[in-house]
């Protein structure tokens, strides 16, 4: 990295900006605390507000990605939280040995006033001053983790400022008018409460927001890596204005509480573009409302991130190269059907490839695919846009869900006719797809052609890398794990910190169990054998189970032997 001396003796001999001007620049920030890049601006020396990478190019500044680490507490301290944001530059290391302090920023303009930093951090003994350039997400991402509860605050307290405000609760006690609903729904300390709830489940990786009336309180609760966690909650009397205010974001009926509703908010929150698909049920207290919560900007995400192993990554890319056929994904609600699918179609998602989805309801837009929702009250079921799919001539076509007898046999037609098609269904295990299909009405011989493999998941926890403890296993575990002698394993334990939320969990992974068709299995289903003599032969064939997925990754220290055992239902 250039010296800020060098720096300027560049900026200079191209004639961007002179050293007067710059010297200027640097004497005012000294005054005023304000970001060089603002005051460039002001003096009009960034007439349109960036600088071309090109130019940081020919300085020898280039950006460059951070490796893991943490940012110890003393060194995230250093710096006001407000010149942090304002300036985008962290406190990223403090070496006592050479007196150096160390920045990260993604404006390289911020190397000029490398001065300035050492002089507002004030830390006796430090002589230099380094800067490192990073990208834009790796700066938001720190700004996140460790300066973002500044905006937050603390839940409990900004709640109760807000709910101790005045809310007009006076409104007609026998038939509230639409009217009524809407004037309490738009009062500030209700929008504020409401954002608060969205803005904090964000920040704590909540995939869920429920909002639940119970007798004597109103509770709410995020869904935070499949586990549900109750957080404080609002008193009981703003109950009905938080719920209007909900409603009337999602473009709901407001007046209306005995029915189930549907609705959809979008939003843009630190810059992300979030969906909440919104909820509501009439309950015996009032109505329960359920934000499920699409980050766009983590829902696209590649194959080699799903918690696939090598080996099964392998099978699932071997199964996605077929140029015809049914591939099926297996498993219950909320188990990744959708982002494994998801991830298989952007695999797939090239210039020589007309790829169609029917979905209800598209969760994510995917450049470069036609994605239709199903419409039932119109007519327009999975049924009836597969059939005018076949009529657009697709090479890949992906079904959301196949729920009936009549979607079940056009899939699996348009598989027999040249198509690569993708689908999902509620079953247990992947050979019990098999039988579900024949359940349904579909021929033996039609499934035993048209189906090319089938993959059963469940998505576990994964273990805090910031805190696990490795433990050394017992004889019980080592059963339990099937360890053999000499086996080098690194097994762990939860244990909680921060960065976890105390949970010893961040994130999860999937397991899975992938069933490709051969020549046995095609036989055994045409003589319509049971599930489990399918799974018999499967495993004979090389397919591993879920359950023993699991136990791999428990042994790599991603997972617990507990967490296999409560998503699979099985224990050995």
């Amino acid at each position: 990295m250039p010296t800020k001396r060098e720096i300027i003796n560049v900026i200079q001999s191209v004639g961007l900006w002179d050293r007067k001007s710059i010297e200027s620049a640097l004497e005012e920030q000294e005054k005023t605390g304000q970001p060089l890049r603002e005051i460039f601006q002001g003096k009009g020396m960034l007439p349109f507000g960036e600088i071309s990478p090109s130019f940081y190019f020919q300085l020898g500044i280039v950006q460059r990605e951070l490796p893991p680490r943490e940012i110890p507490s003393e060194v995230v301290s250093i710096l006001p939280p407000k010149i942090v944001k304002n300036h985008r530059i962290i406190p990223w290391e403090k070496r006592i040995e050479t007196g150096t302090l160390i920045f990260v920023t993604d404006d390289p303009i911020n190397i000029l006033a490398s001065d300035y930093f050492k002089k507002v951090a004030g830390i006796e003994g430090i002589k230099n001053v380094e800067i490192i350039v990073t990208f834009k997400e790796e700066i938001d991402q720190l700004l996140e983790k460790y300066y973002g509860k500044e905006d937050v605050e603390d839940l409990t307290a900004m709640l109760q400022e807000a709910s101790s405000a005045t809310i007009d609760m006076d409104l007609p006690s026998v038939e509230e008018t639409e009217e009524d609903e809407e004037t309490l729904a738009l009062q500030a300390p209700v929008v504020k409460i409401v954002n608060l709830i969205f803005v904090e489940a964000l920040r704590r990786r909540a995939s869920d927001i429920h909002l639940e009336p119970l007798e004597k309180k109103f509770r709410v609760r995020f869904r935070i890596d499949g586990v549900l966690y109750e957080i404080v909650s609002p008193p009981k009397r703003i109950e009905k204005a938080v719920i209007a205010r909900i409603k009337l974001m999602s473009k709901m009926d407001i007046a209306e509480k005995r029915l189930p509703q549907d609705g959809r908010i979008m939003l843009d929150i630190g810059g992300r573009p979030i969906d909440f698909r919104v909820s509501t049920l009439p309950g015996i207290y009032g109505e329960s409302v359920v934000l499920r919560i699409l980050d766009k900007t983590k829902m696209l995400i590649g194959l080699d991130k799903l918690g696939f192993l090598p080996d099964d990554l392998e099978k699932w890319n071997r199964i996605l190269q077929f140029t015809g056929g049914l591939v099926l994904v297996t498993g219950p609600t909320g188990s990744g059907k959708t982002t494994t699918l998801y991830a298989s179609l952007q695999t797939l998602n090239t210039i020589d490839r007309k790829i169609m989805t029917v979905e209800e309801p598209v969760e994510y837009q995917i450049p470069g695919i036609n994605q239709t929702p199903v419409n039932a009250d119109i007519g327009l079921t999975f049924a009836n846009v597969l059939r005018a799919f076949l009529r657009q001539s697709p090479d890949v076509i992906l079904v959301g869900e196949i729920r009936d007898t009549e979607t079940a046999d056009i899939a699996l037609r348009a598989a027999l006719t040249g198509h690569l098609v993708f689908s999902t269904l509620h079953t247990n295990d992947a050979p019990s797809a098999i039988t579900r299909l024949i359940d349904l009405g579909i021929p033996p011989f039609l499934v035993s052609s048209a189906v090319q493999g089938v993959m059963a998941q469940r998505l576990v926890r994964v273990l805090c890398p910031y805190c696990k403890e490795k433990v050394e296993p017992d004889e019980k575990l080592k059963i339990a794990l099937k360890i053999k002698e000499e086996e080098q394993v690194n097994v762990c334990r939860p244990k909680g910190c921060n960065e976890c939320g105390f949970t010893g969990f961040f994130g999860r992974i999937g397991i899975f169990e992938i069933f490709i068709m051969n020549d046995e299995l095609r036989e055994m289903t045409l003589r319509r054998v049971s599930a489990e003599e399918l799974r018999k032969a499967a495993e004979r064939s090389g397919m591993r189970s879920m359950y023993d997925d699991g136990i791999l990754k428990v042994k790599m220290g991603l997972t617990t032997l507990d967490e296999v055992i409560g998503v699979t239902g099985q224990e050995e």
